[in-house]
């Protein structure tokens, strides 16, 4: 079951529904990593009883290839190809590496495309599913984008999943477009039952805060934790952590102090992370990658899975370091004269716990998921 996704279940329905009657086109579904666009995309396959599917993906080892990702599309109906119109079967044969005609035309390929996928639609209704469109090389790109502007008199739907941000743009002019967001407090929570139903309320909580909606997030926590490096969970840890293994090792360092941190206070980040021999400016590179940012004294992370990312990428050598130095930090700080004995205050998170720190989302999401403000430890809370 999706949870959540009423709106956007309707939406694809209607959309293939249109495409069996011969009214065709395409839809993007646009989405931060994590939000859900692969499971639609498998919602589409399967009720698309009757149709012929063909799949494919953008894959970011080649997507400097030009007409890999069409090639992976395409290759299933690579027969057919000979009964296009002359030029047209030349161009696609030679952009999917079955003619060695140099260079092929772009606009004979794009129409090469839309001719194949109206003669296979005669036969039975076309679903063309493409994962990861954002990766995928330019020429497919063009070529296949040329086609499903053009397919509203087929039985052809086109229906791509495009990551952003944290990814490659894809433009993609003149077609309609379904925004996949975050999940409301209400299906988040529903959602965590379903996958860990026995979680204790103050870790519930505490999951529900750091996942921020984010379906994907929220499974790997209720699963405790992304310990698994496999399929959609491994392929989104995957693309974070390349992107922090990227960074000067200062850098990292300061994020990963951050990570381990439970308060998000800035200045106790930067006080800790002074103390591994780290500077301020040494924070830049993460934040002109979006990785996370600084707002309102408060280090907040850009996606829910950066910060899992992070901390798992991270050693144990590492990981202990960051909370030796968060801890030397807030052991410093004298206690409130107000303070009833007990009083809670932010800590660094025990090196000994599994799960990755909180997060706290950007303000303009926070509407969507859990009302005004994640949910905090109240401030008479006992020592967790």
């Amino acid at each position: 079951m999706l949870w959540g996704r009423d709106g956007e279940t309707a939406r694809i329905d209607a959309f293939v529904a249109a495409a069996r009657s011969g009214r065709g086109g395409a839809l993007v579904l646009r989405g931060e990593a994590g939000i859900g666009k692969s499971a639609l995309l498998e919602y589409a396959r399967s009720g698309a009883t009757g149709m012929r599917v063909l799949r494919g993906a953008g894959v970011e080892t080649e997507s400097e290839l030009p007409y890999a990702g069409l090639h992976l599309l395409l290759g299933r109906a690579v027969e057919r190809v000979d009964a296009l119109p002359g030029p047209q079967a030349r161009a696609l044969r030679g952009a999917l590496g079955a003619d060695d005609g140099g260079v092929p035309n772009r606009f004979l390929v794009g129409l090469a495309v839309l001719t194949l996928l109206a003669d296979l639609a005669e036969t039975d209704p076309v679903l063309c599913l493409v994962d990861d469109a954002h990766w995928l090389d330019q020429a497919s790109a063009e070529a296949l984008l040329f086609a499903a502007r053009r397919l509203e008199a087929e039985r052809v739907a086109v229906l791509m999943a495009v990551r952003e941000p944290h990814a490659p743009k894809l433009a993609t002019p003149h077609v309609d477009e379904l925004p996949v967001r975050r999940l409301s407090r209400a299906d988040a929570e529903a959602l965590l039952r379903q996958r860990a139903a026995d979680l204790p309320r103050r870790e519930r909580e505490r999951v529900l805060a750091e996942a921020a909606g984010n379906p994907l997030a929220l499974t790997l926590s209720g699963d405790g934790g992304p310990h698994r490096r496999s399929g959609e969970p491994g392929r989104v840890l995957d693309a974070f952590a390349e992107r922090v293994a990227a960074l000067p090792a200062p850098t990292r360092t300061l994020v990963l102090v951050a990570a381990a941190d439970d308060s998000g206070e800035v200045s106790a980040v930067l006080r800790a992370a002074a103390g591994l021999g780290v500077r301020r400016d040494d924070l830049r590179p993460a934040e002109r990658e979006g990785l996370l940012h600084v707002s309102e004294g408060r280090v907040e992370f850009g996606h829910p899975l950066v910060r899992s990312a992070v901390y798992r990428g991270a050693d144990s050598d590492a990981r202990a370091a960051a909370h030796r130095a968060l801890a030397a930090v807030f052991a410093s700080r004298p206690t409130p004269p107000t303070a009833a004995p007990g009083t809670w205050r932010p800590r660094p998170r025990s090196p000994m716990k599994a799960s990755p720190p909180s997060w706290r989302e950007p303000r303009s999401a926070r509407a969507d998921v859990a009302g005004s403000r994640p949910c905090q430890p109240p401030t008479n809370a006992p020592p967790r």
